[in-house]
């Protein structure tokens, strides 16, 4: 009878578990084989049907002696830094600052003003902020005139569209760290501050000494999405700049999709999307790896 009913709740668990592995399998196993598959083809959109054929590893070395490409991982892995510093870093700040405060009804309201950006989609966000950054009727040039200050040029410049795209990838990713934050700290009790209090420590001193610590775990998560996510960023790259001026925007992500569908070049469309995948793998082991020793540590 026990054997049955082992037998029975591990069928249960596979029926449970099985619509997701489906879902898993057709989305995001077979998509990757086929992607694999066509790298190694001179496969395009232009070309007559059946005419592809096997070209072994020449997609990946023309997609790696690409300065363009080159180019991009460069700046994708910088706007990464970037991105996350701000938006890890101004989370965690808000959040202190909403712990901290008195529960009235304006604080709870604030807290649900600060989510807004993080349910409004990337598209429509990149579109708003393409607005407020317009270079003649922008709303933002129209306050940096009232200072008498000169009009930025928010996409025909390097330095302000780089600066453009990590402000608006920030603003939509920093309620999502800051909700992250405020559950951690919810979970570090009052007597610990109550009691540094008493031993004459200040706000400055129990956040390092307590807080920081105790929430370790939370950032080290918060930071592998994060780097993740933002390694992939594309929407307002395209929405923003297009990759512009002159290339200097173009994410892996954006030069990935620009090679398969805008050039047809399906081949090196794939060849770009096998490494892009190696470099997310590879950035986010290597951030698990430091966060497993800092916990062994």
């Amino acid at each position: 009878m026990e054997y049955i009913k082992r037998k029975v709740n591990r069928t249960l668990h596979l029926i449970f578990v099985a619509p997701s592995m489906i879902f898993i399998f057709f989305l995001a196993i077979v998509p990757l084989v086929y992607a694999i598959f066509l790298s190694f083809r001179n496969y395009k959109l232009t070309m007559p049907n059946g005419s592809a054929r096997f070209i072994g590893i020449e997609n990946y070395v023309s997609v790696i002696k690409d300065e363009a490409f080159v180019q991009s991982i460069s700046w994708t892995l910088i706007f990464s830094l970037f991105a996350v510093t701000i938006s890890v870093g101004i989370g965690l700040l808000l959040a202190v600052l909403l712990t901290n405060s008195e529960q009235s009804r304006g604080v709870r309201l604030l807290k649900s003003f600060l989510i807004l950006p993080m349910m409004v989609a990337p598209v429509v966000s990149s579109t708003m902020w393409k607005i407020l950054f317009g270079a003649v009727y922008g709303p933002i040039n129209y306050l940096i005139e009232l200072f008498n200050a000169s009009a930025v040029s928010w996409t025909g410049e390097t330095l302000p569209a780089r600066l453009a795209i990590i402000i608006i990838d920030s603003w939509g990713s920093i309620p999502f760290c800051m909700l992250i934050f405020l559950g951690a700290l919810t979970t570090i009790p009052d007597e610990l501050y109550e009691s540094a209090l008493i031993d004459g420590a200040s706000a400055f001193t129990s956040f390092r000494k307590i807080t920081l610590p105790l929430i370790r775990n939370f950032i080290s998560l918060v930071v592998s999405l994060r780097l993740m996510d933002s390694l992939k960023v594309f929407d307002p790259i395209m929405i923003m700049t297009d990759g512009g001026p002159s290339g200097t925007t173009e994410s892996i992500g954006t030069m990935m999709y620009k090679m398969a569908f805008r050039y047809m070049d399906v081949g090196r469309g794939s060849a770009a999307a096998i490494i892009f995948f190696i470099i997310i793998a590879i950035v986010s082991i290597t951030t698990l790896m430091l966060t497993r020793k800092e916990e062994v540590k």
